[in-house]
């Protein structure tokens, strides 16, 4: 795996390039017509909620998916989702991509729907253990935490009742 990291105002972007499975039920979506692949992948953040994720196969064929976040209560969000891509209509269908993402959304849902919507920001608070791979979301919560304390704000955690 091969990465890259760099800033620019408001934003934090990541890439690699990463061998992905590709069954045959993928193939007119990334191209390619072998079991294996590869992806080069970006990764935008853009402070507060939102995501551009870029997906490049070696086919040329590229999708690039732009998702906000929104918070529309203590315990819930809101997804909005647009996919941008370079090949045809003719080459996979709107409705064979918006399967393939429903597919998808379906093997995430029982793990994001019990992820616990008051996520530790402060990790000053010293409440989580951390590994490598952890550390863009370190990151994001970091600079969340500044933004909200730039604005007078801090977080707001749970408080629990013994």
């Amino acid at each position: 795996m091969r990465g890259r990291h760099g800033h620019d105002r408001g934003s934090r972007r990541c890439g690699c390039i990463i061998a992905v499975r590709n069954p045959p039920n993928a193939y007119r979506i990334t191209g390619p017509k072998e079991p294996m692949t590869r992806r080069h992948q970006r990764n935008k953040w853009f402070m507060p909620f939102c995501r551009r994720l870029d997906m490049e196969y070696p086919s040329g064929i590229r999708h690039i998916i732009f998702n906000c976040a929104t918070p529309i209560s203590d315990g819930q969000i809101q997804v909005v989702q647009l996919l941008f891509r370079n090949d045809s209509e003719v080459d996979c269908s709107t409705q064979e991509l918006i399967d393939w993402d429903a597919a998808i959304i379906a093997e995430d849902r029982d793990m994001l729907e019990s992820t616990d919507p008051d996520a530790i920001v402060d990790m000053g608070r010293k409440i989580e253990m951390h590994m490598p791979s952890d550390r863009p979301g370190m990151i994001m919560r970091k600079r969340l935490l500044d933004l909200l304390r730039q604005h007078g704000e801090e977080e707001q955690p749970r408080t629990y009742q013994a």
